[in-house]
């Protein structure tokens, strides 16, 4: 009797912790913290909590108070976490102030949004008013466009035979954006974008480089002051083909170390937003290897030097069929 007694008792205690786990789970989050300037210092409710770029775990949900501090400079900002969340954030001491990326993300989509309307209602305006043009000579000129298109167009549809509409979707929407970097001297990148034009709209890009570099007798690239970075950001419209439109938020970033770690001469990372949900990737390929990673219908594939974004549907299609995904 004595040992089911304890059996119980040791059931219940062992109950009791699960269940306090569990809600103890239920009532936190977290918040990952990055900054413009490498080694800022992390203060959540103005308790050091380490230095950015972090990842700060089971921090308990509801309002919070975070800062980070650098050289004299500090970016604060109040945020509600939820419970099971895991909160974004970076100070950018350019703009001096600290942002939830997530909410960035949202509300950049939707200015671009509201610029597509506008774009959209201006070119159907546009339309309307070509349309009042007299019957006859708008039927001309477009007898002699469709003319000069034949013209232009028999050549080469003489050369190739017709595609299937499966085939003409699969090389519509295959592909997304495609981004090459190349290094154009000790302080400056070369990145050049390729995207699908006919299924992305809104795109726009800009880089920025920070900090002192300087390329060693080895030929590696290190900082010799300040906070050295190297970073890309896009932003982009994708029009899949029923007419469903994604918004695209990219910020590629590479921090630079003053020297050759283990882990190599830099840190590479990637925060990618998709409809205002943002997931931070870190590159930790070896030598000149590349990684995958699946973002909702779409792939990143990410080596050193450049990276690209297909649709996972349409790559599965072709391999399925024993083809082979060709190169953007």
């Amino acid at each position: 009797m004595r040992i089911r007694l304890i059996v119980l008792m040791v059931f219940c205690m062992a109950a009791g912790f699960v269940q306090a786990a569990e809600e103890r789970h239920a009532n936190v989050g977290n918040i990952d913290v990055r900054s413009t300037l490498v080694g800022g210092r992390v203060y959540i409710d103005d308790v050091y909590s380490g230095d950015a770029d972090v990842f700060i775990e089971d921090v308990p949900a509801g309002e919070h108070s975070v800062a980070i501090r650098h050289s004299g400079q500090v970016v604060r900002g109040q945020f509600t976490l939820k419970p099971g969340e895991t909160m974004m954030l970076e100070g950018r001491f350019d703009e001096n102030r600290l942002v939830d990326l997530k909410e960035v993300a949202k509300e950049e989509a939707m200015k671009r949004a509201e610029t597509e309307r506008k774009a959209e209602a201006e070119r159907k305006a546009a339309e309307a008013e070509h349309k009042k043009e007299p019957a006859a000579a708008a039927a001309a000129k477009g007898q002699d466009k469709k003319k000069a298109e034949a013209k232009k167009t028999a050549p080469a549809e003489a050369k190739k035979a017709p595609k299937s509409a499966e085939d003409e979707r699969r090389d519509l929407h295959l592909n997304i954006i495609r981004v090459d970097f190349e290094d154009s001297g000790v302080s400056d990148l070369k990145i050049t974008p390729k995207i699908n034009t006919k299924v992305i709209t809104n795109f726009n890009d800009a880089k920025s480089i920070g900090g002192k570099l300087y390329r060693s007798k080895q030929n590696y690239l290190l900082c010799e002051s300040g906070s050295c970075y190297r970073d890309w950001t896009g932003r982009f419209f994708y029009i899949d083909e029923a007419g469903k439109r994604d918004a695209f938020l990219i910020r590629h970033k590479e921090n630079v170390f003053t020297g050759v770690t283990p882990q190599g001469t830099s840190k590479l990372d990637m925060d990618l937003c998709l409809n205002g949900d943002c997931k931070r990737i870190a590159f930790s390929a070896e030598g000149s290897g590349s990684v995958q990673s699946k973002i909702d219908r779409y792939v990143l594939s990410w080596s050193k030097n450049a990276f690209t974004i297909r649709r996972a549907d349409i790559m599965k299609e072709i391999t399925d069929a024993g083809g082979k995904v060709p190169e953007f």
